[in-house]
C-alpha cells in the first residue's frame, strides 16, 4: 500500500497513523472482494447440473456486484491518499477467503460453497467497523454498505438452498 503525494488537501483524519490504519482496513476488504469475484468466476466455470444455467447467471450477477463494491472500497482508499494493492499476488497473499476446488461441482454444491464464503467475509467486516468509524465515519459508511450487500447476497443464497429467509 502506497501513499499518494500530499500536493492536494486530503480528507481530514486526526493523524497519519490513522490514515494508514484505515487504508490497511480498506485494502483487506478490497482483497477479499476481489477474491470473491475470482472464486465466483471459478464456480461459474465449474458448475454442472440441471440448474447450472441459472446458477451461472446468478454467479455473474454476484461477480459484478463484488467488482463494483471493490471499486468503491479502492476509491475510498485513494480518496484518503492511499493506493491499495489489488494485484493478483497481493490478493493471493492477503485474502482471507477460502479457495474452492478446481473441479466440476453440482449446482447445489456451488451455491453452498459460495454461501459459506460470502458469510465468512460478511462476518469479518463488522469487527473492523468500530475502530475505522472512530477514525473516519465515511470509510465506516463504505464498509457498512459492503456488509449490507453481502448480507443481502447471503439471504439470496439461503433462499436457493431452500433455507428459511
Amino acid at each position: 500500500m502506497e501513499s499518494v503525494a500530499n500536493s492536494v488537501q486530503l480528507p481530514p483524519l486526526d493523524n497519519p497513523n490513522e490514515r494508514q490504519a484505515v487504508g490497511e482496513e480498506l485494502e483487506v476488504v478490497l482483497q477479499d472482494l476481489i477474491d470473491l469475484s475470482l472464486i465466483g468466476k471459478q464456480l461459474h466455470w465449474s458448475v454442472v447440473g440441471s440448474a447450472a444455467r441459472g446458477a451461472r447467471l446468478f454467479l455473474d450477477e454476484l461477480v459484478g456486484e463484488w467488482r463494483e463494491l471493490a471499486d468503491v472500497v479502492a476509491e475510498r482508499a485513494v480518496t484518503l491518499g492511499i493506493v491499495p494493492d489489488g494485484q493478483s499476488s497481493a490478493v493471493a497473499s492477503g485474502s482471507r477467503v477460502e479457495a474452492v476446488p478446481a473441479r466440476s461441482l453440482a449446482d447445489h454444491a456451488v451455491v453452498w460453497e459460495l454461501a459459506r464464503r460470502v458469510a465468512a467475509v460478511a462476518e469479518l467486516i463488522p469487527a473492523r467497523l468500530g475502530a475505522t468509524g472512530a477514525a473516519d465515519v465515511v470509510t465506516q459508511d463504505v464498509l457498512v454498505r459492503v456488509v449490507g450487500a453481502l448480507e443481502k447476497q447471503q439471504w439470496l443464497l439461503r433462499v436457493q438452498l431452500g433455507e428459511k429467509a
